[in-house]
């Protein structure tokens, strides 16, 4: 698993090289370092990645009791999932700050540190708030069937 963990940035950073390449905006790329022709330089760690928030998401939702009300081995499905939604607007959250800081350097400290994390703690927050008001959970695991004697 460590190695996985570090393999991480590498894989986040190669994922945003290819989707702003795709849109316009080629960075060269040597592991987790991410250079632009404009000279912006970023290296892409391990608090860049979702990992953090997905693990922070997935705590709330075990506390919240949200993955115990869904049925049989979905609760695993429904975990990854909320995973990979967090993971999509990190991912969104890196493109942006690395086009900013090629394109529109004045406004990368604003994107990184301030509308980038809002954004990610935005989007986790509406996850859980989500799940635990059964929009996200099977109609069937968020409000179960009693059944009383003799029915």
């Amino acid at each position: 698993m460590t190695s996985v963990a570090a393999a991480l940035p590498e894989w986040t950073a190669a994922l945003a090289q290819a989707a702003l390449a795709t849109l316009g905006t080629p960075f060269e790329r040597q592991g987790e370092t991410l250079r632009h022709a404009s000279g912006f330089v970023a290296v892409v760690d391990m608090d860049c990645t979702a990992a953090l928030p997905v693990l922070v998401a997935l705590a709330a939702l075990a506390v919240f009791g949200v993955l115990a009300r869904v049925p049989g081995h979905r609760w695993a499905a429904f975990a990854l999932t909320a995973g990979v939604a967090l993971a999509l607007a990190n991912q969104l959250r890196l493109m942006a700050v690395l086009w900013a800081g090629a394109n529109a350097p004045a406004h990368f400290g604003w994107l990184h540190e301030v509308a980038g994390p809002l954004m990610l703690v935005a989007v986790g927050a509406a996850v859980v708030a989500a799940a635990v008001r059964g929009h996200l959970v099977p109609a069937s695991a968020a409000r179960p069937v009693r059944r009383t004697c003799g029915t």
